[in-house]
């Protein structure tokens, strides 16, 4: 089992607050919220007049049976939804559910030599035409003298081995 880190420590521990004052609030709700010590005064002012935040209009492709799960609920369906994704907003915002930046993605055997094939190949093709500007870039003459140099290397090469 490995070994949990700091962060890992601290998110269980604020779950842990989070899960006492969820249920100190509970108490309070049953037995009545007016004399509770645990919740400030500005809480009864914003109990008694919520601010509603503002709305945005945007164009939204969602599922088909999403959207016939939420309309079969009736009147106020666009309103549910937006309480559930508010809800997930929330909650990752508290670190109760999270995402993709928490998984450790361990590449299979497959994906890392599909990868490192790709690196090569991109290295090589940059070499490659590196090669071809800097070749594209020397002047004719240098070229033809470069060319002649390879063809008598060629020559002697083949003196040599008859």
């Amino acid at each position: 089992m490995t070994r949990p880190t700091r962060a890992d420590t601290t998110r269980a521990a604020r779950y842990h607050e989070l899960a006492l004052n969820l249920r100190d609030l509970e108490t309070d709700l049953r037995w009545g919220l007016a004399d509770s010590p645990r919740i400030p005064q500005a809480w009864f002012e914003i109990a008694t007049r919520p601010d509603v935040p503002l709305k945005s209009k945007l164009t939204l492709r969602i599922d088909d049976d999403v959207v016939a799960f939420f309309r079969a609920t009736g009147r106020g369906h666009l309103s549910r939804m937006n309480a559930v994704l508010r809800s997930f907003m929330l909650a990752r915002l508290a670190g109760v559910v999270t995402g993709a930046e928490s998984v450790r993605y361990q590449p299979t055997l497959e994906e890392e030599e599909k990868g490192l094939r790709r690196e090569i190949l991109d290295t090589a093709r940059a070499e490659f035409e590196a090669r071809e500007a800097a070749e594209a870039a020397r002047p004719e003459a240098e070229k033809r003298r470069a060319r002649i140099e390879d063809l008598k290397r060629l020559r002697d090469a083949r003196k040599r081995g008859t």
